[in-house]
């Protein structure tokens, strides 16, 4: 982390972003077809990636894999070798088009959609996204060649605290995005949601992108959506980051993880920031 750099406000790790590619973004051309998903770092991407690419698959409207989608259009990840944005350039519409960065960092086509683009906003409890993006970024340092243990957890905590960590504060990036909840080219979903009910954030996103499935053919995709069903599918995929994308992926886990206060510490934060917002988590 001490080798970060910082961009306007948020940090970024030179082996994965330059400065050169997080300056064209907010430039970067959407097409009126495109399905742009917005997250904050394990928030559920490669989840709600799937389900949106599976659905458009299954409606004929596309035939990219997700393995073809660049997670984060703004990056550069080792098994593609360029920037998101670059791969995406050529691919056929109706293009998948992911981003990690807070708002005022994204495409302006997004911040200010006209025609009939689409965003998804996937959001999830700041306590299990602790939790999980610690664990998840050991691994990756790892796989960078870095010792995978460079960043002690309570040293890590504090540090998501204080908005020391990749794509700037969690709250400055939820709020900043939930400020579009009313415009109709938004669908804003919780990843506590997608644990609870599935099959009714499988519908909504559904409706959303207009497409129509019979109910057998949408039945057996929202079985394959199953965290279980897709865990076994990454682990085997021979991709090297999905074999460690998912852990345990439930709500709640942060409980094994935070001390009292800790605990009492994020709890005044979410406070702070949220409220008066109408936006809200569940934590279990």
């Amino acid at each position: 982390m001490d080798k970060w750099f910082e961009y306007k406000g948020a940090l970024f790790d030179p082996r994965m972003f330059t400065k050169e590619s997080l300056d064209v973004i907010p430039d970067y051309v959407i097409r009126d077809d495109d399905v742009v998903i917005v997250t904050y770092p394990k928030a559920g991407t490669n989840w709600i990636i799937e389900i949106v690419n599976k659905l458009l698959r299954a409606a004929g409207k596309t035939d990219v894999t997700t393995e073809d989608i660049p997670w984060a259009i703004e990056s550069t990840l080792p098994q593609f070798g360029q920037p998101g944005h670059v791969i995406l350039k050529d691919q056929p519409s109706p293009r998948i088009l992911h981003t990690h960065l807070p708002y005022h960092l994204a495409p302006n086509m997004v911040t200010n959609p006209e025609g009939k683009v689409k965003a998804i906003v996937l959001m999830r409890n700041p306590k299990d996204t602790v939790v999980s993006s610690h664990h998840f970024n050991r691994k990756m340092q790892a796989s960078l060649g870095a010792p995978s243990d460079v960043t002690p957890w309570d040293k890590y905590l504090q540090c998501f605290l204080d908005g020391k960590v990749m794509y700037g504060d969690f709250y400055d990036h939820a709020l900043g995005w939930w400020q579009m909840r009313d415009d109709p080219h938004f669908l804003f979903l919780k990843y506590e949601d997608m644990k609870k009910d599935l099959s009714s954030v499988v519908m909504k996103i559904k409706e959303f992108l207009d497409i129509t499935l019979d109910d057998v053919t949408t039945a057996s995709i929202i079985e394959s959506f199953s965290f279980a069903n897709l865990t076994s599918a990454w682990k085997t995929s021979g991709n090297q980051l999905k074999t460690f994308i998912a852990r345990k992926g439930v709500v709640g886990d942060w409980k094994n993880h935070f001390s009292e206060p800790q605990s009492e510490a994020f709890d005044a934060r979410y406070r702070e920031r949220l409220e008066g917002t109408g936006l809200q988590f569940d934590f279990e």
